[in-house]
């Protein structure tokens, strides 16, 4: 707990301090939103799939401060949840983002940022170990990334990073982690719309508990060598691209040891004034895709332990009119699933499906539907196949 006081601590300080240093109006919002949810399948269950109502409240805000050569900001959710049958589910919950962007007069830059996030998790996430009626997820990451060479065309980058994950079902007491992580590299921009990267990572991850039929907690280490490419080929269209060789090895659960690319493809792209479409590709450990944000807004959940997970997914949106937007997408994750101590293996696959439409009543208040449809199959152990439809409308109003 000290620690995610820590955080959001830190997250106050760099914005009190950014409001000290500036004598103008700064922008800011705070909003209000509410969402009735019906879901087919609660828990995700293979059979007797139990539906339920929720109900979603949702006090938001944001401060986004720049002040010399610096910017800070921070943008805060404030959420609770109500099941109209399943009231152990009943949770409330947040989600925090703060950062500084900092630069100095000579070719120094950086960046620091802060997340916190606090949810009820998936009932069934595909694990080895089962899990009960309520699970609620807390995650906090913090980020310092350094760059040396601004405007030149040669640049260095560093960055250094901790991670904190927890449970409250205590059949994920072995899955809680801290890890912290830390990267070198060089940073080549031969034009204004392609700039290049490459270097080194590592990762170190400790466990808090052991396995089930263990004595110590387990531990593990990663390496990767990366490259990474940023194209702006038009100003409508974005392409980024990461490609990783390395390995992760554990201490113990040397059973779900991997070596191998991994590395992730988003391509963002605006054919038209009211037509704007997102592909992103991905290939990472289970750890890395929960907190993978390829697009925009994405949540994240640390809750897939998977040996590897490769997802592919495409987002929609298109301007119908100045108040009217559609959206929709289409989603398929395959993870290959490994108990690191008793090498039993399993697999499936997800295949998602939504569609929304949001009006924009006013300037500060709009409405929206959305009705979405997962799908899983599974086969050997660690997951089962599941079903769940989807159908929610909310209201929000936005004072900025």
């Amino acid at each position: 707990m000290n620690h995610r006081l820590s955080l959001v601590a830190a997250a106050c300080l760099v914005i009190g301090g950014a409001a000290l240093a500036q004598s103008t109006e700064r922008p800011w919002y705070v909003g209000l939103g509410q969402e009735f949810t019906h879901q087919s399948n609660v828990l995700s269950s293979a059979s007797g799939e139990i539906s339920d109502t929720i109900s979603t409240t949702t006090l938001r805000g944001g401060l986004n401060v720049p002040f010399g050569r610096q910017r800070a900001y921070a943008n805060v959710s404030l959420s609770h949840q109500r099941y109209q049958d399943l009231d152990a589910r009943n949770n409330s919950g947040y989600t925090v983002g703060a950062g500084l962007d900092w630069s100095t007069v000579e070719r120094l830059s950086g960046t620091l940022s802060l997340a916190a996030n606090r949810q009820q998790t998936d009932f069934s996430v595909g694990g080895i170990t089962p899990v009960t009626l309520s699970n609620i997820e807390r995650s906090d990451e913090i980020a310092a990334r350094f760059r040396l060479g601004v405007v030149t065309m040669l640049g260095f980058e560093a960055s250094l990073g901790h991670r904190n994950l927890s449970f409250t079902a205590p059949e994920y007491a072995s899955r809680e982690y801290q890890q912290n992580d830390a990267s070198l590299g060089l940073s080549y921009r031969p034009s204004g719309i392609l700039s290049l990267g490459a270097g080194l990572s590592t990762q170190r991850t400790r466990f808090g508990a052991p396995a089930p039929g263990q004595t110590a907690a387990d531990r593990s280490q990663r390496q990767d060598v990366y490259v990474t490419a940023n194209w702006v080929p038009t100003g409508a269209s974005t392409v980024t691209a990461r490609v990783n060789v390395g390995k992760t090895e554990y201490d113990l659960g040397t059973a779900a040891d991997f070596s191998g690319v991994t590395g992730s493809l988003s391509w963002a792209w605006r054919p038209t004034g009211r037509l704007s479409l997102t592909t992103s590709m991905s290939r990472d450990s289970g750890q890395q895709s929960g907190f993978l944000r390829l697009v925009e807004g994405a949540p994240v959940s640390g809750a897939n332990f998977s040996q590897i997970t490769n997802a592919l997914s495409l987002r929609a949106g298109y301007e119908l009119t100045g108040k009217i937007t559609l959206s929709g997408g289409l989603g398929y994750t395959r993870r290959n699933l490994v108990d690191g101590f008793t090498g039993v293996a399993g697999n499936d696959n997800t295949s998602s499906l939504s569609l929304g439409a949001n009006w924009a009543a006013t300037r500060t208040m709009s409405f929206g539907c959305t009705i979405s449809r997962d799908s899983r199959s599974a086969s050997g152990t660690g997951s089962s196949p599941s079903d769940s439809d989807r159908f929610g409308c909310s209201g929000q109003v936005l004072l900025d």
